[in-house]
């Protein structure tokens, strides 16, 4: 399909990028504004920011020729996870998902890297540097301009917004975002442990907040996991002022708890990251010609591990709604992304209110009994199509295979 049609992104992260390598596939004339190449991968270990990927999210990498450029010796799939708390276990495993992993765990910028390259031989996007300075509408037209911080003006019929938390898109259009503050911090740090984690997760709730361990691939015969802490926020100050190794003892500490006492001791590799955790929802996610993807749109609590899957899936029901119009029909007819809103609300909302649920019940402010939320966890390990329906849920994939 071929179109006079020129869609702008503004935002050149993963989910932008993703966007835009989908929406030239389909056909679509795009301009990525604010892309920078992805950083490169650490000579030894792991970079900091890891991603667990579902199986819809690893699908459509894949048919957009993506997913085997990303190094596959650095992809560890997730084969089961065991959670627990208050005494009680729920444990899935691949079967529950009805697929060969419940999820996979990749870095950042080899998976952004991956993206980089097809992107490079994709005719359709023009890939821009440069970072937007202000955004107004066309005088003379449908659309928007965007002026560029070296004074550039861009059109676009359709503008993207894949800029992240503080989107200069969501800004300019007057969509008002809801927020929760949780008063955490995810922090982010990997560790070799001394035994094999079998490509299983683990994650506790526990007095000091949420817990998780996600397993990675091997290196050099080193097994290695990645943890994700989210801290009320004086304890994660604290645990940011500890040296790296400080730091695995009080990761180990909490190792007996998750049941994964095998894995320790544990040694870092590298010194921790960690950044604030809100809930956020857009009240709106189009605009008059005008998209908010990703974090733009939406972010949730990381105890699900679905922000990115998420933003990922936005760009790909925006590409199967734009890629299904008739010729004729303008990327930014108020019907077509009104459908997008629609397809996606359900999903977004409904993983936003479950993760929320779930801090809330396990926060150190919770009036919930440990014993009544204990109940919970083991009735819903002992019922197999509860467990069955919530992995398949967050495989990303229809519930009926």
């Amino acid at each position: 399909m071929s179109s006079s049609f020129h869609l702008l992104i503004l935002g050149g992260g993963i989910v932008g990028k993703a966007c835009a390598l989908a929406l030239a596939q389909s056909g679509l004339d795009v301009t990525l504004l604010g892309a920078r190449p992805a950083g490169a991968l650490p000579a030894q270990g792991y970079a900091q920011r890891i991603y667990a990927l579902n199986a819809a999210s690893k699908r459509w990498l894949d048919a957009l020729r993506v997913w085997p450029q990303v190094p596959q010796e650095r992809i560890e799939p997730i084969r089961a996870m065991r959670i627990r708390a208050d005494g009680a276990q729920l444990f899935f495993d691949s079967r529950d998902a009805q697929g060969e992993a419940l999820a996979w765990t990749a870095e950042s910028d080899a998976i952004e890297a991956a993206l980089d390259l097809a992107l490079r031989f994709e005719r359709r996007v023009v890939i821009d540097p440069a970072q937007a300075g202000q955004i107004s509408r066309l005088p003379d037209a449908p659309g928007w301009q965007v002026t560029t911080r070296d004074g550039r003006n861009l059109r676009a019929d359709l503008l993207i917004g894949a800029d992240g938390e503080h989107s200069l898109v969501r800004r300019v259009s007057g969509i008002a975002m809801d927020t929760h503050d949780y008063m955490q911090r995810g922090i982010v740090a990997n560790f070799d442990c001394a035994a094999p984690h079998e490509g299983v997760a683990f994650q506790t709730f526990v007095e000091g907040g949420v817990l998780a361990l996600l397993p990675l691939a091997s290196i050099e015969g080193r097994h290695q996991v990645s943890l994700v802490w989210s801290a009320p926020e004086a304890l994660a100050v604290e645990l940011l002022a500890l040296p790296p190794e400080a730091l695995a003892q009080r990761v180990q500490a909490h190792l007996s708890v998750m049941g994964a006492q095998h894995l320790g001791p544990l040694q870092p590799t590298g010194t921790a990251a960690a950044w604030r955790l809100q809930r956020q929802l857009a009240r709106r996610t189009v605009g008059d010609a005008l998209v908010l993807i990703g974090d733009a749109a939406h972010r949730v609590h990381p105890l699900a591990g679905q922000g990115l899957n998420l933003g990922l899936q936005d760009a790909q029901v925006l590409a199967q709604v734009l890629q299904q119009r008739p010729a004729a029909q303008s990327p930014a007819d108020p019907r077509l992304l009104r459908r997008y809103a629609r397809a996606r609300a359900e999903q977004v909302l409904a993983l936003a209110t479950t993760t929320d649920a779930l801090a809330r019940l396990y926060g150190s402010h919770s009036r919930v009994p440990a014993p009544l939320r204990a109940l919970g966890l083991q009735a819903t390990h002992a019922l197999a199509p509860v467990r069955h329906l919530l992995a398949r849920y967050a495989s990303g994939l229809p519930y009926l295979a």
